[in-house]
């Protein structure tokens, strides 16, 4: 399968904290796709946030794409070598976040921009190590569709970070589930309105949380709902042992054999026994 780079369309001068958030990267050619339709019909742009020199996951991601027929658009911006002290002076506020953790919230805000400057009206955000499920495109179509009955700005979760799973979900007679506190941020649906008032905040505060937990504390804020799905259909590949965790210290010692052991522990006890649920209620 052959790339071609796809030219930045979203290149004046921003008054914000992040001025240059421009998506470069490919598109990858359209495959005999599962059943359930086309992803890209379902949204106005797949993007992949990833960094230029993770060359494991970019092929990864080609592959993984491919499998599913979808075109989409790397956003390899705020790479760490790009990320200049003022930047950092301008985006964040004292904290504990290392380089590598500001590189990918300033990722995940260009994700944003991009859906705000180009007009789009929804887009699909995964993260670089992202598996799916063979039933993501038929899931998706089904909860996109919820989505556009409730008619109102709000954030999709798609996968199941750490083995996590709303109360209720067994029994929930829709495919969108109210959400508890987003556990990950691997495989998002956002639409423009949550995208421009996450921006109008940006403009007002400074950032001392990681992408997962800035959505869930900026989201609350701002009432934007988040939905989880009745059944996810995203893992995430730094949890279940198919790479090595990049910013965790901690999972990235223990090893991938350990990850994939307890990542299939995890999920066999919850589907046997039910636990590893979130309260909706617990935000």
């Amino acid at each position: 399968m052959s790339d071609k780079a796809v030219p930045p369309d979203v290149s004046r001068q921003m008054s914000s904290a992040l001025a240059h958030a421009v998506a470069s990267g490919y598109r990858s050619a359209a495959r005999t796709l599962p059943t359930g339709g086309r992803v890209n019909d379902l949204v106005d742009a797949v993007l992949v946030v990833s960094v230029r020199t993770f060359t494991d996951r970019i092929e990864h991601m080609r592959a993984e794409m491919a499998r599913f027929g979808i075109e989409f658009e790397w956003v390899f911006d705020f790479d760490p070598p790009q990320i200049t002290p003022e930047l950092i002076e301008r985006t964040f506020a004292p904290s504990d976040l290392r380089l590598p953790h500001q590189s990918a919230v300033l990722k995940h805000i260009a994700t944003w921009r991009i859906c705000v400057e180009r007009g789009y009206r929804r887009v699909l955000v995964f993260e670089d190590d992202v598996v799916l499920s063979r039933r993501f495109t038929e899931v998706l179509a089904q909860a996109v569709h919820e989505l556009d009955q409730k008619g109102t700005p709000s954030l999709l979760y798609l996968g199941c970070g750490h083995n996590r799973y709303v109360e209720g979900t067994k029994r929930s007679p829709t495919m969108l589930v109210p959400g508890g506190p987003l556990p990950a941020a691997e495989a998002l649906v956002l639409d423009r309105e949550s995208c421009v008032r996450r921006l109008q905040w940006l403009e007002r505060n400074k950032v001392t949380r990681p992408p997962d937990w800035l959505l869930r504390e900026v989201d609350a804020e701002l009432a934007i709902p988040h939905f989880w799905l009745r059944d996810p259909v995203v893992e995430q590949g730094s949890m279940n042992g198919r790479f090595h965790s990049l910013l965790d210290e901690k999972r990235r010692g223990r090893g991938l054999i350990f990850a994939w052991l307890k990542f299939r522990w995890d999920r066999l006890c919850h589907r046997l026994f039910g636990g590893r649920t979130i309260s909706v209620d617990d935000k």
